[in-house]
Parts: C-alpha cells; structure tokens; sequence
C-alpha cells in the first residue's frame, strides 16, 4: 500500500457525522436525492433493463435493493445497477473546478453497503461527504489535468 492510500485510508476512517458542517451535510442530502431522483428517471432504459436482467439472473445473497422494483440482490449488484441507473441519462452532478467530473457515480456504493449493514442516514451522509471529498482532491491534484495524465474522469471514481 503506498503512502498515499494509507494516508488517505486513515482520513476516512477518521471521519465521522459530528465532523461534518450543516452545509456539508445538507449537499450530501440534495446529491441523493438528485441521485436517487435521476436513477428513477433511467429505471426503464434499455442498458439498465439489461443489467437488472443479468444481476437477478446471477441471484445471490440479497443483500440490497435496487432502485427501482424492490428487487434484493447482492451488494455489489445493487452498487453497480443503481449505479448505472444514476448515470444512465447524463444527468447527474458535475464538478468543474478541475477536470469535469462526476462525483454522485459514487452514491450507489454507499448507498448499498449503508443497506447491507444496517448503517444510519448520518453514517450513509458521512459517506457520500467523504466520497466527494476524495473524488474532487483527485480531481485538483492531477494537474495539469486528468485526461492530461491519460486518464478518465471515471478512473478517479475506481480509486475512490
């Protein structure tokens, strides 16, 4: 593990609701519901009716919920369909400051662990404020710029 992922690691796990400010924690609730919003929008569309297909065709231990129809299924299916039904018509949030990037890619993760383990809304908030803040920190420190690294913006939502 290199010194940054450590770094990094002991940041967040560091963190913790009473930390968060009221403006930190009211963006965090706007971001899931824009999420949560834009994922009922793209419920039906063709890749995510393919993908939900392919996730209940594999079944599992059910573990979270999809967005749309109530299915359960394992977590890391949850994560991705949801994922995908966030970002399926492009109309999720965008950060500019550096290279544009799309932090709410990143609700769907926390959104099914917090289910799977029976997590609190504070404990689901503090996820999605430090998933922003990690996503956006990567985002600034790849000067002169992500794609100038020869990156995609969704390489920096993998290692977050």
């Amino acid at each position: 593990m290199t010194t940054i992922s450590r770094t990094w690691a002991g940041f967040a796990r560091s963190i913790n609701f009473e930390m968060l400010s009221a403006e930190a924690v009211d963006a965090a609730k706007r971001f899931l519901y824009d999420s949560l919003g834009c994922a009922l929008g793209a419920s039906h569309h063709g890749e995510v009716d393919i993908a939900r297909r392919v996730v209940l065709e594999l079944g599992g231990n059910a573990q979270a919920t999809l967005i749309s129809g109530g299915q359960r299924v394992p977590v890391t299916s949850a994560a991705f369909v949801n994922g995908l039904m966030i970002r399926a018509m492009d109309y999720n949030d965008i950060y500019w400051k550096a290279d544009p990037t799309h932090p709410s890619d990143l609700i769907s993760g926390p959104l099914a662990v917090a289910e799977w383990k029976g997590r609190s809304g504070a404990e689901l908030l503090t996820a999605i404020v430090l998933a922003y803040d990690l996503e956006m920190r990567m985002a600034e420190f790849a000067v002169p710029g992500v794609r100038e690294r020869g990156w995609h913006h969704a390489t920096l939502t993998q290692y977050v």
